[in-house]
């Protein structure tokens, strides 16, 4: 197997049966990682959880992925959070070809708000367990995700933008880079843009002007 699509048919399948056996609180995704960072769903089952349709993007777990971040067999049980706050028990499941390359994944979204809700009142009465860790937030566009991890690395160096010098700017637009922030489409146009700095200043701040992963050209 070389391509997502051709499993995609069975895996459409798959994932409808499978939203119907655990009802609309549990969301299905199929991501091919080929494509677009902006469009990877290829396919989906009740998308009402995270109100996300084919063609629309992943998390910034799948730009992990996608950066050769993530290895094995997947990540599970991890906590993720949509852009209205609500929060899901979620799973990725990784797609290989024979050789072991990520070819995409699939994905499974519980949505445990409720519980989260009912479990924060008890436990202000008994006063225990602790706060689950968001691992990842759900958007709806790629635009907003990449807004968000500016946000964070502005908070990482830890200055506003306007008063950085020339090093922290370099920590925060490396930031980006290490978290598969340049697999966005036009992302270095918009990180100039934040940084007040030019497209080829910031190739210039990554590693001595060598090339990012942007697919931006």
């Amino acid at each position: 197997m070389k391509e997502i699509s051709e499993l995609l048919p069975a895996l459409d399948v798959l994932i409808r049966g499978l939203g119907k056996h655990f009802g609309e609180s549990v969301e299905f995704v199929v991501h091919d990682y080929k494509k677009d960072f902006a469009r990877t769903i290829v396919a989906i089952s009740n998308g009402n959880v995270t109100k996300r349709e084919v063609g629309d993007s992943g998390t910034s777990i799948g730009l992990k992925i996608m950066h050769g971040e993530e290895a094995d067999e997947g990540k599970f049980g991890y906590i993720s959070q949509t852009k209205d706050g609500r929060y899901l028990k979620s799973s990725t499941i990784y797609i290989k070809d024979e050789q072991g390359k990520i070819l995409g994944s699939l994905c499974v979204n519980c949505d445990i708000t409720d519980a989260m809700i009912a479990r924060n009142f008890l436990n202000s009465y008994v006063g225990s367990g602790e706060d689950e860790k968001v691992e990842a937030t759900v958007y709806n566009n790629v635009d907003d995700l990449l807004i968000s991890l500016i946000n964070e690395s502005i908070n990482y160096v830890g200055a506003p933008v306007a008063i950085m010098n020339r090093e922290q700017k370099i920590d925060g637009i490396r930031y980006l880079n290490n978290k598969g922030a340049f697999k966005i489409k036009n992302a270095s146009t918009i990180v100039s843009k934040y940084y007040d700095v030019s497209r080829y200043t910031i190739y210039n701040y990554i590693n001595d002007g060598q090339n990012l992963n942007d697919t931006s050209e």
